[in-house]
């Protein structure tokens, strides 16, 4: 059977990443790794997690068909959660919550509803790469915005929104992936105003926001623009409870919603009831608390072990990067050094797994002399040891 020849054009457009070869080599014995953009092991809440599947189970309704919409007491708890939370207004209610499979089921619903082949997608240079995989695949053309330290520059966004048919901005406005940036108030009004002129809806991807390490970041663009309908929120447990759970959800105006339930019924008609019932128990409990301090303060000690060996070991060396506030990742370039080739030498060579900068940039070669080191998964002495590592690799090169 030639099954190439009977692909269709999505499926033509997928193409492996080197994010999978670096995870590969992140398997081998003895290599540090700094590429995966994923919690601990070690802090995911099991007992709670156990605790809430035995409870679950005690209602055999969890076994049946769910809610394609999603358990209608989650999406009520985060409703009031994110109003309490400061992350909405308040103006929509559970009706308007729609739990996905994690935040890149949403993308995916999101690309299905709004992308023909050719539409135009502002996204934040870099980005996070898998959206833009999931946003290519049905044909998205990328426009590219910069970044400064108060966000995306909103002039780029006037000019390329007056020349260029853009459907919406995909944004990661907190402790960006791959940048560690998050936007300020002040510009997110301003980007807001912007958007509003010409129409278009902002998409924002909100994984790491509970990941703050210094303050609490600043207000959604979700909480200034909700009124309006203007912005669809993507919200996630992976990264504060467990990823294996497969739990987050959007936030929609209310014709989207419909869709998107539609749409849901032509997918996988919905989230296990047994895991929403699940991440229900685990968020109700007090000592969730307890166990966002907790997270918050590990990931900051490791932040801090990272950007001191980064600041004696990779520095010297000419790698500048920008200490980050929260989530999991420290960015850097070092200029004249390729960071694909660095990767696959580092790994090999010195058994340390990076992620070069090309793959978060819709023009990868602006990427080349960038790489990320995600410090989520290791701890403070394997950082260190592991930047060591890479500035062994580095030295190769200079």
């Amino acid at each position: 059977m030639y099954w190439e020849s009977l692909f269709n054009h999505r499926a033509l457009r997928l193409q492996p990443s080197i994010i999978q070869e670096m995870m590969a080599f992140a398997s081998r014995p003895g290599v540090i790794s700094f590429a995966a953009g994923q919690p601990s092991d070690d802090l995911y809440p099991t007992e709670a997690i156990a605790e809430g599947l035995k409870f679950s189970l005690s209602e055999l309704s969890v076994l049946a068909y769910p809610n394609t919409a999603g358990d209608t007491s989650l999406r009520e708890w985060i409703s009031v959660w994110m109003a309490k939370e400061g992350l909405s207004s308040g103006e929509k209610g559970a009706e308007n919550i729609l739990l996905t499979t994690g935040s890149q089921q949403g993308l995916n619903i999101l690309s299905q509803l709004f992308l023909q082949e050719g539409d135009g997608v502002i996204v934040e240079n870099p980005s996070y790469p898998e959206a833009m995989l999931t946003f290519a695949k049905e044909g998205a053309r990328f426009f590219p915005v910069s970044l400064d330290e108060e966000g995306p520059i909103p002039e780029e966004l006037e000019t390329l929104l007056s020349q260029e048919k853009i459907r919406f901005f995909y944004t990661i406005p907190t402790f960006q992936n791959p940048s560690g940036r998050s936007t300020s108030a002040a510009r997110k009004k301003i980007i807001l105003e912007v958007l509003k002129r010409h129409n278009v809806f902002v998409v924002e991807d909100d994984p790491y926001r509970q990941l703050w390490f210094d303050e609490e970041p600043a207000c959604t663009y979700l909480s200034m623009a909700e009124k309006e309908n203007h912005v669809v929120y993507l919200g996630s447990f992976s990264k504060i409870i467990a990823p294996g759970l497969r739990c987050g959800w959007m936030v929609l105006p209310p014709e989207v919603m419909e869709k998107a339930v539609y749409l849901r019924l032509t997918l996988e008609l919905g989230v296990s009831s047994l895991l929403q019932k699940t991440v229900l128990y685990v968020v109700s409990q007090e000592k969730f608390l307890h166990h966002m301090r907790r997270i918050r303060a590990v990931y900051a000690q490791r932040r801090h072990a990272m950007a001191s060996a980064v600041e004696e070991y990779l520095n010297p060396l000419g790698f500048k990067s920008v200490v980050p506030k929260g989530g999991f990742f420290s960015w850097g370039e070092l200029h004249g050094v390729n960071g694909v080739d660095l990767a696959y030498l580092a790994a090999a060579k010195h058994k340390v797994a990076v992620i070069p900068g090309e793959i978060f940039f819709s023009k990868p070669e602006e990427g080349r002399f960038w790489m990320r080191l995600s410090f989520a998964k290791v701890g403070e002495e394997k950082i260190i040891d592991g930047v060591k590592r890479l500035s062994c690799a580095i030295q190769e090169f200079i």
